[in-house]
């Protein structure tokens, strides 16, 4: 693998194929290579930061034979832990065949920047297959292929841009269902889940009933293909036909059915390697949906236990962070921030003090005044909470509200010192809300402070320790801080958990 940087400008790249490289683009939503087979050397989009030499990539697509034969192929040539590249055979100027390559996020990487999506094995090709095929078509070179095409592969388009981990399954499902009854003009689709568990999904009005699909899925085996009209659970319906596909895998999670009220219409090729195609696609997004349901209730169960943690150090303090967290979420609110940075917000605060926990106890509950060396040390949490954190890749986007939410504007704070607008907005929001809780609560050393103190500190406090634009903003949803008071972790843990995975 080498870097590449050719640009695609019609002075260095010949107008026709910059102009196939940028369509293909467009309809993959990924970088995309074009390869002369004559140099062989490459025509690469500036997206491309990486790509096989020209010679790798012309012997494996000779292996395939996908010049001849104008088939989709993929390829792996770094494995499961780099992308994935569909090759697809491209006519140029209806005189040569030229190889494309466009890269797309391997099921086993980690960083996906820049890549397609994510995608099943036989989604990916029947896409490139009916992409190559719509381009052959509008060069008049060959006929299009009778497998897909047309709203055939935009259909498997539009619902590969809809492939969404974080989606129920069931919402997908119908989502599917629902687009190849249209696609396909016919009565009535279902995904059957091989569980009883699960319910059948239908895809608009459902004509049958769940005992009906369920005995027509009961017929399919492995990727046959069943026709009727003679069968004991449709006599009584109006079926004519239908079609049972597996989800592909030694153990298929469920089937796709499609039945019609035609007579004697019976699928097609292409209309089963569009079945099979949606069917690998809802199977792939079931079992990834479920990883990511294990791993949001991990992420979940880890920050509880962070929280609990740091609560379980100093019962004076406990539900300060929960506090704190739904307090910065309010103040961003106020400051038009976006759901996304308010669920930052509501983690940060969560988060804000876990370094506490490597501070002793003898310095964390002292009654009395610190020494100067045991200020220091509670100083330190900040930077035990960000290497906590930093070991957390789903966490590391908030370590600027927990770094930076002890510094003061005047630049008098810590660690970092840091002054105005060097120190994040969220840790400026953070600092707000923190020291609102902290004069809010009865500490060993002190009683709570009246409501006119609290005012007054943060008046002579706004534009020395305190950003004026947060304070002004805590002033105005001061009601509804004053509010927050309960305890424990809710559902809005859950929602900012949920959205975090997402991103």
């Amino acid at each position: 693998m080498r870097g590449l940087t050719v640009d695609l400008d019609s002075r260095i790249v010949p107008s026709e194929w910059a102009s196939i490289g940028r369509r293909l683009a467009r309809e993959f939503t990924a970088p995309v290579a074009l390869l002369d087979p004559k140099g062989p050397r490459w025509y690469v989009d500036p997206a491309v930061e990486i790509c096989p030499t020209p010679e790798s990539a012309l012997s494996w697509a000779n292996s395939e034979g996908i010049l001849e034969s104008h088939r989709a192929a993929l390829w792996t040539p770094d494995g499961d832990e780099g992308p994935t590249w569909l090759g697809l055979s491209i006519p140029i100027n209806g005189e040569t065949e030229g190889l494309a390559l466009a890269a797309f996020a391997g099921s086993q990487m980690t960083e996906r920047k820049g890549l397609g999506p994510p995608c099943p094995e036989n989604a990916l090709k029947a896409w490139g297959q009916s992409v190559a095929d719509s381009l052959r078509a509008d060069s008049a070179l060959r006929p299009v292929s009778p497998h897909l095409a047309g709203e055939d592969y935009q259909l498997i388009a539009r619902l590969v841009r809809r492939l969404k981990i974080s989606d129920p399954p069931e919402r997908f499902q119908g989502l599917a269902a629902s687009a190849l009854r249209a696609t396909l003009r016919i009565w009535a689709v279902a995904w059957v889940p091989l569980s009883s568990r699960e319910q059948v999904v239908v895809g608009g009005p459902d004509p049958l009933g769940t005992t009906v699909w369920r005995g027509l899925a009961a017929e399919g085996v492995g990727h046959t293909v069943h026709f009727g009209p003679t069968h004991p659970y449709i006599n009584h319906t109006g079926v004519e036909s239908f079609a049972i596909i597996a989800s592909e895998g030694q153990s298929p999670p469920g089937h796709i059915v499609a039945v019609d009220a035609s007579n004697h219409r019976k699928f097609s090729s292409g209309e089963v390697a569009i079945l099979q195609a949606v069917a690998s696609m809802i199977g792939t997004q079931r079992t990834n949906g479920r990883i990511y349901s294990d791993l949001k209730e991990l992420l979940f169960g880890v920050i509880r236990a962070l929280t609990a943690a740091i609560d379980a150090k100093d019962p004076y303090t406990s539900g300060h962070s929960e506090r704190v967290a739904r307090m910065a979420a309010r103040i961003g609110e106020e400051l038009g921030m976006h759901s996304n940075q308010k669920s930052d917000l509501y983690l940060m605060g969560l988060l804000h003090d876990v370094g506490k926990i490597g501070i002793n106890d003898s310095v964390l509950k002292k009654a009395g005044p610190l020494t100067p060396d045991e200020y220091r040390v509670i100083q330190s949490h900040v930077e035990i909470g960000v290497k906590i954190l930093s070991e957390m890749k789903k966490l590391n986007h908030l370590l600027p509200g927990v770094a930076g939410h002890h510094e003061s504007l005047d630049g008098k704070g810590y660690p970092a010192g840091l002054m105005g607008e060097a120190i994040p907005i969220e840790a400026r929001i953070l600092a707000v809300a923190d020291s609102f809780d902290s004069m809010s609560s009865t500490r060993p050393y002190r009683r709570r402070l009246s409501p006119s103190q609290i005012t007054e500190i943060f008046r002579k406090g706004a534009g020395v320790q305190w950003d004026p634009r947060v304070v002004e903003a805590l002033f105005n949803c001061h009601a509804d801080l004053e509010s927050i008071r309960q305890k424990g972790l809710g559902d809005s843990l859950q929602d900012v958990v949920r959205e975090t995975l997402n991103r």
